[in-house]
This record gives C-alpha cells, sequence and structure tokens, in this order.
C-alpha cells in the first residue's frame, strides 16, 4: 500500500511539473495575479499573427474609425510642442512639481517639473515633460478626461485614454523605435474600462527574414503575436503589473514660491 501511495504521488507530482512548464505567462504581471487570466501567447510560446488581428493603425477590427482619427490628431498636435512653447490655442502658465507612478519608465528621478498650458477657450489643462529628444504629453479636462501620450523625435510611442481620472478607452504602443520603418505598426494593444483592463490584450513582435542591419518593412516581414491574454472581466491591470505601461505623473504639493512655480 505505501508503495502504492508513492508511485500515487509521484505520478501527480509528475503530472503537475508537467503542467506548470507548459502553463502560459503573460509577462507583464505579476504571477500571482494570473489565476482568471486565459493566455493565448507569450513570449517563450509566440505564435502567428492571423489577420484579423494585423497590426496596424488601420485595422479597424483593433482600431475604430473615431480611435484612427485621435491618434492621427494627436500626433499632429504635438509636432513642434516643447516646454516653451505649447499646442494651439494654449497659453503656458508655469512649471508645476510633479511626481512620476513609475519613474522606472523614463530613467528619469520620480520628481520634476513640467510645463503647464491652459487653453483660452476650454478649462482642459496640459502638461508637457520634455527630456532627451522625448515628450510626455497629459491632457485633461476639467471632468478629468484626456489622454497621456509620449513621443519620441515626433513619433508617437504610447497613447492611454483617461475618463474621470482613470485609464478609459484605448491603451497602445504605437510605434516601435527599435524599427523606425514600422511607424503604421503597434508594438501593443487594449482597452481599459473604469481604470481596468476588459477584454484582449496583445503584444506583436516582429520576425523579419532578412538582416536586421539592413531591415526595413517589406511584405516578407512577418509579425507574430508575442504575447495574448484575455480578460473576460475588469481586472486591475495596474495593481499587478510586474512591467509599469502607465507615464502619468501626479502633483506634488510644495510651498516653493520661485519663478517656477505652476501660475494659478
Amino acid at each position: 500500500m505505501k508503495i502504492r501511495f508513492f508511485t500515487y504521488c509521484l505520478g501527480l507530482l509528475f503530472i503537475g511539473n508537467i503542467s506548470h512548464a507548459q502553463r502560459l505567462i503573460f509577462p507583464f504581471l505579476r504571477l500571482e495575479a494570473q489565476s482568471n487570466i486565459v493566455v493565448m501567447a507569450d513570449f517563450d510560446h509566440l505564435k502567428p499573427c492571423p489577420p484579423e488581428y494585423t497590426n496596424l493603425l488601420s485595422n479597424t477590427n483593433l482600431f475604430s474609425l473615431d480611435e484612427q482619427k485621435k491618434i492621427r490628431e494627436v500626433t499632429l498636435k504635438y509636432k513642434n510642442v516643447t516646454t516653451n512653447s505649447g499646442p494651439v490655442g494654449s497659453v503656458f502658465k508655469g512649471f508645476g512639481l510633479r511626481q512620476l507612478k513609475y519613474a522606472e519608465l523614463t530613467g528619469a528621478t520620480n520628481k520634476l517639473w513640467v510645463a503647464c498650458f491652459a487653453y483660452t477657450n476650454s478649462e482642459a489643462q496640459e502638461e508637457v515633460l520634455s527630456y532627451y529628444g522625448q515628450n510626455i504629453v497629459k491632457f485633461r479636462t476639467e471632468a478629468g478626461d484626456g489622454y497621456d501620450a509620449m513621443f519620441r523625435n515626433n513619433f508617437l510611442i504610447t497613447y492611454m485614454e483617461y475618463k474621470h481620472g482613470l485609464p478609459d478607452g484605448l491603451f497602445v504602443f504605437a510605434h516601435d523605435p527599435m524599427y523606425p520603418y514600422a511607424d503604421e505598426h503597434c508594438a501593443m494593444w487594449a482597452h481599459f474600462t473604469s481604470g481596468k483592463v476588459l477584454g484582449k490584450f496583445i503584444v506583436w513582435q516582429m520576425s523579419p527574414t532578412q538582416d536586421q542591419a539592413d531591415f526595413k518593412i517589406t511584405d516578407s516581414t512577418t509579425f507574430k503575436i508575442a504575447a495574448e491574454a484575455d480578460f473576460k472581466e475588469p481586472f486591475d491591470f495596474l495593481k499587478y503589473q510586474s512591467i509599469p505601461i502607465e507615464t502619468s505623473w501626479t502633483e506634488v504639493p510644495t510651498n516653493i514660491t520661485n519663478s517656477a512655480q505652476v501660475q494659478k
């Protein structure tokens, strides 16, 4: 009986190890939070990208016509924006002290000064952080609606929509700076609802058929799905993320009264 029980336990252990080895892990989330997530691909188990998920910004299966329009408008809006010159229709109000939610995203200190702009025809506010050829912008209406966006050399890198102060709507990693010819493709895509992810979260990876040194987007270039998960119910992605994706910041109360303080 002891031998039979021992053999039974070994069998369970063996099966358990196989199950664990075959389990797909979504790479951006802590392991303990993944018990109720359906994962279809990860970086160790890439899969071919079906036509309906082709990662073009013009793919209406991924981006509505309204979302495509917003991405084009946001990209054009910040072409010439700096800390000294804001978007058309805005007025520079001064600098405000802010704290990045996830400083590791930028390599910057977690407290920094951002340029603040107000619009002459609305209550919307604009904040711009510029450094090392990058711009991170935060646009909010009085109700807390708007977006965060990050640009590098005028290419849109990330775009996240907000409603009532929470991520709500499209989140996209729109351009991979590793591949400068791929500006019509996106590298990451998801939707948030009231601060939580709902539905699919997809990450793509390029698989060029030619040397990286001579890399250009051609018909022979393929994209594989490097990570895919399906969130059947709203999931608090930002709470359990192991690799931060949100570039936003919060206001830091300060008694500083020099010329760099935000003008009210």
